[in-house]
């Protein structure tokens, strides 16, 4: 193997599309390529053991546009060439951006160099079609290296159809696809590869952080043709072509055991640095780069598919601990609006005891301050009843005692001792002032008793709205009961209790009271 040293390399990564290709083909090759060609343009399949061979030796750059259109069988539907026609001729949304992007294309190769030439316009045309053709994936940054790529070797009409079997036949579309799900398959597996097949750059890589999206997604979304020099790229293209997207692995593990020794020795940014500057520039000598190419059709994948089986399953695991952590963060939500409606109940319950308790508090004062009237009323009443059957008496002993006398009798029988009449003659005897302050006391106290009365039927009013608000508090407490403690609900129905109990004291007291209360009549003399 032989390197080549180059004396003005800087930090400066390799300008796409470095790398001039020659197309001479010397008789060899072209003898050996001769019966394949002859089989090809006869419409038959060449020898599948005899192409392989060929093709992983390297395709003569002068038959590779040739080669490439008949691996990718593109040459079997012409069709798409006039489907290529009529795109070109429609508008695209993403055309801005595909002209913003074919400018930093291959631009260290003189066929794209110049702006507005040929090259530019030729690869502006192929992108734009594919966007058209392909609306569900459009068109995605890095797609225009590999169309440059294809345009390089054949007619923009030709490089459409064979971007179309690479995209769909070959799957490369499914990498834009979902979010870039494929891919980080493709680096999943490629990771396995490296523990399986070179440890001791794994772990590295891992004690340093050093992550294969990292490096590795421009060369699966690119297939290798945005950093590298172009033979390298043309000889990836060779045996992508010839056996599909899983050669993207053979080379990433070829290119890191090429490079391992040197790697080995760098910390995180030094090896991103690497991968960036110096990996590319270590593959300018068409030797390295053609025994790199045939030291990764050495390499075996035999565990790609189990690697991928392996990847599905954490996927499924980590979609279903996504939704497990999803539904927690819904139990804690729920349990935490929960938390707050509680501590709302418990305030708004406080709340409610505390009014209930002055309610009561002055409930009772009420109360406590009617039954001292109604104790009073009663108290006066029976000492004027006893006043009152006193008077009767003294009255009925004074009408024995001057019945018995011949000369006062004409006076008992006439209603001298009337009011009006003691009060006209001036003759008022002491009963009768005691008789009159008695009626008049008697009016007093029966305007007391119409007033107490009244504050007793006001005070009624209060309890019954005081109960009927209490209900309904009960009422909105009773829809949360279920997620009430036991203690706060034995402590409502207490309350309820209580209430109810103090609401038939009351109603029993009133009754008692109006049953007590003095017929006013049974104070007339």
């Amino acid at each position: 193997m032989y390197i080549l040293i180059h004396l003005k390399d800087n930090d400066e990564p390799l300008v796409s599309g470095t790398g001039d290709v020659s197309k001479e083909c010397n008789e060899v090759e072209l003898e050996s390529w001769k019966d394949v060609l002859l089989k090809w343009a006869t419409c038959k399949s060449p020898p599948a053991r005899q192409l392989a061979i060929l093709v992983k030796e390297g395709i003569p750059e002068a038959l590779r546009g040739e080669v490439w259109l008949r691996l990718a069988k593109a040459d079997l539907d012409p069709k798409l060439m006039d489907t290529y026609r009529i795109l070109i001729t429609k508008d695209c949304e993403c055309g801005g951006t595909i002209q913003r992007d074919i400018h930093r294309t291959f631009p260290a190769h003189n066929f794209f160099k110049e702006a507005g030439g040929i090259g530019q316009d030729n690869l502006f045309h192929l992108t734009k079609a594919y966007a058209v053709y392909d609306t569900e994936v459009g068109y995605c940054q890095g797609l225009t290296f590999l169309a440059a790529t294809l345009l390089l070797h054949m007619p923009e009409e030709q490089a459409f159809c064979v971007l179309l079997k690479l995209m769909y036949d070959y799957g490369l579309r499914e990498f834009y696809k979902d979010g870039f799900e494929t891919v980080y398959l493709k680096l999943y597996q490629l990771n396995k590869l490296m523990e399986e097949q070179i440890p001791h750059l794994f772990n590295h890589f891992n004690a340093n952080g050093i992550e294969a999206h990292m490096y590795a997604s421009q060369w699966f979304l690119t297939l290798f043709t945005a950093r590298f020099p172009l033979f390298f790229v043309f000889r990836i293209m060779d045996v992508v072509l010839l056996q599909g997207l899983d050669t993207l692995f053979q080379v990433a593990i070829a290119l890191l055991q090429f490079c391992k020794k040197d790697l080995l020795q760098l910390d995180f940014e030094n090896i991103l640095k690497y991968f960036r500057v110096t990996m590319p520039k270590k593959v300018r000598n068409e030797e390295v780069a053609r025994h790199l190419i045939k030291n990764a059709c050495a390499i075996k994948l035999k565990k790609l598919k189990k690697y991928e089986q392996q990847f599905l399953a954490l996927k499924e695991a980590q979609e279903s601990a996504e939704n497990f952590t999803s539904e927690l963060d819904q139990v804690k939500m729920t349990l935490k609006q929960t938390e707050e409606e509680k501590t709302r109940l418990e305030e708004e319950l406080t709340r409610v005891k505390n009014i209930l308790k002055k309610e009561i508090t002055k409930a009772d004062t009420e109360i406590n301050r009617d039954q001292t009237i109604i104790k009073e009323y009663k108290q006066i009443c029976q000492r004027l009843d006893a006043e009152q059957a006193s008077m009767r008496a003294v009255i009925k002993l004074l009408k024995n005692t001057l019945g018995e006398c011949t000369r006062c009798r004409s006076f008992i029988e006439t209603p001298l001792l009337s009011n009006d009449v003691l009060s006209q003659s001036g003759d008022t005897s002491d009963s009768v002032i005691e008789e009159n302050k008695l009626s008049k006391r008697i009016t007093e106290l029966e305007i007391e008793l119409a007033q107490t009365k009244l504050a007793l039927v006001e005070s009624e009013c209060r309890n019954q709205d005081l109960g009927h608000r209490l209900g309904v508090k009960f009422s909105e407490l009773q829809a949360s009961k279920n997620t009430l403690p036991p203690w706060l609900q034995k402590t409502l129905t207490s309350i309820k209790e209580v209430t109810t109990n103090k609401t038939n004291d009351q109603l029993r007291m009133i009754v008692g009271r109006r049953d007590s209360a003095p017929n006013t009549q049974s104070f007339d003399l």
